[in-house]
């Protein structure tokens, strides 16, 4: 398979051609430093097309840093500068020896960085600089004295916080002991575990509340016995100032300390009592020396747990053995002792529900007394809500139908008003309206007014009716 080869976008330092004549385009993004044939340089950044004639050209390496981040840049002078970002720079080899893009230090609120600074130079009587910084400046003289160190101030940078050192600062770079896991050093460390020095390198100080387990082995009782402590320390950093002019290693101080108090303190004791009054291994009172050393240090014992203790096979199975005795004899005396008391609680649990039972039955007696006298007040409160809803009905019923009366009555009067209006006789009216209306099976009625003789037209309908008529023509 032919191997294709991707070229760059942007040429980078490892471009370098020696050209005889010829011309070369310097992409907008790119930079070229240019060494003509009497050895003169010159940095050419695109976007521009150079022609070149016994020329030597190379492309310039870009370095970046962003908002977190900054260069370091060493020039061949000497000199040493940082420069944070964002920054884009081009790496010249004729001015820049090296140039490096480091992560900025970003400290939560409980974080602090220690960091070094040399004082810058004073100076002197002639106007002339004195001291390491004026080294580039001048060549030095005879009368100055060329090992003579500096005076370095120290200062405690806290978060939070976004810290990046100038190039006359350095930060403290702290070797602890702690333990270690996978090839990384942890100074909480695990259960068991053994502390080894400088296992713990860092340079971020952590100044929140901090646990740590030690193991303190090789412990002798006066009875000769040999056993391993697990303890577990609780301690905050009060003083950082105090700590760094204190001690160089804490982790270490406290395990010496602490390993001096359970050493001393099981000097005093045979193993049995030892293990009597392990509570002492978990009162802060009972370790005077961790406790000043942690003062001296800076530092605060909030608390110790103790975690239990190891010792050898025989004298572990011998304790156990003792333990199973003691425990099966006590295990014994405690049976009998819960057989008497359990007899006494069955006795005062009957009592009880003896007591129970004869409450119970009174109460359920009031509660159907209570309930018969309930249902006899509901009883009679519904039957009075009956009588009275009779009551309201029959009296709605009867106003109702005088409503119906009074209405039918004034549709009289305004009819017999109508028809007095149109001149009807009212007297005659009402007498004939009062009669006994015809039977069309037993008479039919004609009035007339004398004047006039009256018309009739008369239909029979009805099976029986036609019947009748017929017999009556015949």
């Amino acid at each position: 398979m032919a191997w294709t080869q991707v070229k760059k976008t942007f040429r980078d330092g490892s471009y370098y051609r020696h050209i005889l004549f010829g011309k070369r385009t310097v992409k907008e993004g790119e930079c070229a430093a240019i060494w003509t044939a009497d050895g003169r340089r010159k940095v050419v950044e695109g976007p521009k097309r150079v022609r070149l004639f016994f020329s030597h050209v190379r492309f310039l390496d870009r370095h970046t840093a962003d908002q977190h981040q900054y260069l370091e840049l060493q020039y061949r002078d000497g000199r040493k500068e940082h420069r944070r970002g964002p920054i884009s720079q081009f790496m010249d080899p004729c001015t820049h020896l090296t140039m490096k893009t480091h992560e900025a230090y970003k400290l939560d609120a409980n974080e602090a960085l220690i960091v070094y600074c040399e004082q810058e130079m004073r100076p002197t009587s002639e106007g002339s600089l004195s001291g390491p910084m004026a080294a580039p400046l001048k060549a030095p003289l005879a009368s100055e004295k060329i090992g003579t160190p500096g005076t370095v101030e120290r200062r405690v940078v806290r978060g939070p916080a976004v810290f990046i050192p100038g190039a006359h600062e350095w930060v403290h770079t702290f070797s602890w002991h702690g333990s270690m896991s996978n090839g990384k050093g942890s100074k909480t460390g695990s259960p068991g575990d053994q502390k080894v020095p400088h296992a713990l390198k860092f340079q971020t100080l952590r100044t929140q509340p901090d646990q740590m387990y030690v193991s303190v082995r090789g412990v002798r009782t006066t009875d000769d016995a040999q056993i391993t402590v697990h303890l577990m320390l609780f301690f905050e950093l009060k003083d950082i100032e105090v700590m760094l002019n204190a001690t160089n290693d804490p982790p270490g101080d406290f395990i010496n300390a602490v390993s001096a108090d359970v050493m001393t303190l099981g000097a005093a004791n045979t193993y049995e009592s030892l293990m009597q009054r392990t509570a002492l291994l978990s009162d802060v009172d009972s370790f005077p020396i961790l406790r000043g050393r942690m003062a001296q240090t800076g530092f605060e014992l909030l608390k110790i747990v103790y975690r239990g203790y190891e010792t050898n096979e025989a004298l572990q199975a011998m304790h156990d053995e003792s333990i199973s005795k003691r425990t099966k004899l006590k295990l014994q005396a405690d049976t009998r002792q819960m057989e008497l008391e359990q007899a006494q609680q069955e006795l005062k649990c009957r009592q009880e529900r003896s007591r129970a039972e004869q409450a119970l039955a009174a109460a359920e007696l009031r509660h159907r007394l209570e309930m018969l006298e309930l249902e006899g007040a509901q009883a009679r409160k519904a039957c009075d809500d009956e009588h009275q809803l009779s009551l309201k009905h029959s009296a709605e019923i009867e106003e109702a139908a005088q409503r119906t009366r009074r209405a039918q009555n004034d549709e009289q009067i305004r009819r017999n008003a109508a028809l007095k209006d149109l001149g009807v006789d009212l007297t005659a009216y009402l007498c004939t309206a009062a009669q006994r209306q015809p039977d069309h099976l037993t008479h039919i009625k004609l009035d007339s007014d004398g004047a006039k003789a009256p018309s009739l037209h008369l239909d029979v309908r009805g099976s029986e009716a036609s019947t009748s008529d017929t017999k009556a023509r015949k």
